[in-house]
């Protein structure tokens, strides 16, 4: 294959040619007529004939150690990517150190070529260029044609069809099971050679992706790496992208239903994840962008992610949901209920302004408190197996009128009217209701009662004689036997009694 072209080495040094006088009457001179034909004829040394040839690679610089050294003693990195390629007619038979080496046409775009693949080559200011060639019909994964260009010695046969990392057919000359994809109407795709695409296209073409719409104005584009392994397919017939089958795939659309399996989610066994987000699911169709994969991976590594939605987000999942924060984690629900966890503590607050807080000290030192806090009226309700339980020293602090209540009756409560602390028991005959009216006050006064007592009877015992009408009575101490009276009455009966004054006032009834 072959064109003419301008030479890209030429620059003219020839005078400026006269110009054919148009205006001039009569028939043109002989030296008109040359002037016109050499004005009118390009030099042939501005023409350059450009050859276009099939070629067999035979080397690829794609690793560091088949690089030559460069004028500088180092590796001649200019190189990576070039290849040594024998032209099969104008090369042919030639060993391959007198081949010239080509370099990619387009290096924003390289197809790295394999040995004994082919390619077309061509030559352009002295530079020669390769493009791969695939003349294995329909096969994206590989060209390979060991011989094409004339004859192979000993090493270069042992060495065909054997790579450093690529494996392929060698009845065939690529691997068979790497498909092209389905080309639709309009489509404009990219494949590489190992099962992966981009598809420029659309949802114009009924039944495609068991979508079973034809839409018009439908864009899209679908990427996947991982081509599907449940084929199955006759040989070299092409395969359809599969966002549930492929291995990894990005799908961007614009009007198109996209049928993604949720099945190894835990959204459609619980109804909360369908309540609040109306089982919206890829399968309705819209624009939309749909990743699936075994894993996915966000990662931001100098910043942050964020992540907002108009009309909800939501997870599902049938392992654990772990959120891991250094520095607290905050959520709000309607901009009024805040949760606040932050290192040692957490807070729960109400748009009432009521309070839960726990582990108050953290990991800074202090034991953890918690702490329940609300306007009133304030409810703690407990179910039929739920109890409170507290080490020693633990206190519970109600305030005038408050009280503690129970389903069938009993009570225990403090303050009211009667400015009392009221203990009942409903059904038990041993518990029945018990007061503690004034408790602190009513011990002073009575202990008050039995000190009177007691100085009363010291200061009778202390007179000598009791005036009567009639005179002096005589003495009333008649010695130890009435001291010793009065000994026992203290410790007997006053002591007694001061001993059980509290067990008195909380006696039952």
């Amino acid at each position: 294959m072959a064109r003419w072209g301008k030479n890209s080495n030429y620059s003219s040094t020839s005078q400026t040619k006269k110009q054919f006088d148009k205006t001039s009457g009569g028939l043109p001179t002989n030296a008109a007529v040359s002037n016109k034909i050499n004005r009118e004829t390009n030099s042939p040394n501005e023409w350059e004939f450009y050859e276009l040839e099939i070629a067999e690679v035979l080397l690829v610089y794609d690793t560091e150690d088949k690089l030559p050294q460069g004028p500088d003693g180092n590796k001649d990195y200019r190189l990576w990517g070039a290849i040594k390629a024998r032209n099969k007619t104008s090369d042919k038979n030639v060993p391959i150190d007198e081949l010239d080496t080509y370099f990619p046409i387009n290096p924003n775009q390289t197809k790295m070529p394999l040995r004994n693949e082919l390619v077309i080559t061509q030559t352009y200011s002295d530079v020669h260029f390769y493009q791969v060639v695939n003349l294995q019909p329909q096969s994206v994964n590989a060209g390979i044609r060991p011989g094409q260009s004339g004859v192979q010695t000993d090493k270069q046969k042992e060495d065909n069809f054997i790579y450093n990392n690529f494996e392929v057919n060698s009845e065939y000359g690529f691997d068979e099971d790497i498909r092209q994809i389905k080309p639709y109407e309009g489509d404009i795709t990219f494949q590489g050679r190992f099962g992966h695409s981009i598809r420029f296209g659309s949802n114009i073409v009924p039944d495609s992706f068991e979508d079973g719409d034809s839409k018009q104005d439908s864009p899209n584009i679908l990427i996947r790496t991982g081509q599907r392994e449940d084929i199955g397919l006759a040989f070299l017939e092409p395969v359809e992208e599969d966002i549930n089958e492929d291995a990894s795939s990005v799908w961007m659309t614009t009007d198109q239903k996209v049928m993604l399996d949720i099945s190894n989610t835990n959204a459609t066994s619980h109804k909360y994840m369908t309540s609040e987000h109306g089982d919206d699911q890829p399968n309705r169709g819209g624009k939309q962008i749909t990743i699936n994969s075994d894993r996915i991976t966000w990662n931001s590594k100098d910043g942050k992610l964020l992540g907002f939605s108009s009309k909800g987000i939501g997870f599902s999942t049938q392992g654990s949901f772990s959120v891991d924060s250094d520095n607290g984690v905050q959520m709000n629900s309607g901009g009024a209920t805040n949760m606040s966890m932050v290192p040692g503590g957490i807070s729960l607050i109400t748009p009432g302004n009521s309070r839960l807080d726990l582990g108050q000290g953290g990991e800074e030192g202090g034991s953890d408190k918690i702490y329940l806090s609300s306007e009133c009226p304030s409810f703690l309700t407990l179910d039929d197996k739920a109890h409170l339980e507290s080490c020693k020293g633990a206190n519970v602090h109600l305030d005038d009128c408050a009280g503690l209540y129970t389903d069938n009756g009993s009570y225990f409560k403090i303050g009211g009217s009667k400015d009392e602390a009221v203990i009942y028991v409903k059904g038990r005959d041993d518990v029945k209701e018990q007061h503690l009216v004034f408790g602190e006050k009513l011990t002073e006064i009575l202990d008050l009662m039995l000190a009177s007592q007691e100085a009363l009877i010291d200061t009778v015992m202390s007179f000598s004689a009791i005036a009567t009408g009639a005179g002096p009575s005589g003495p009333i101490s008649s010695g130890p036997p009435n001291q010793a009276l009065v000994d026992t009455f203290k410790q007997a009966n006053v002591e007694m009694v001061r001993a059980q004054i509290c067990d008195i006032l909380t006696r039952v009834e």
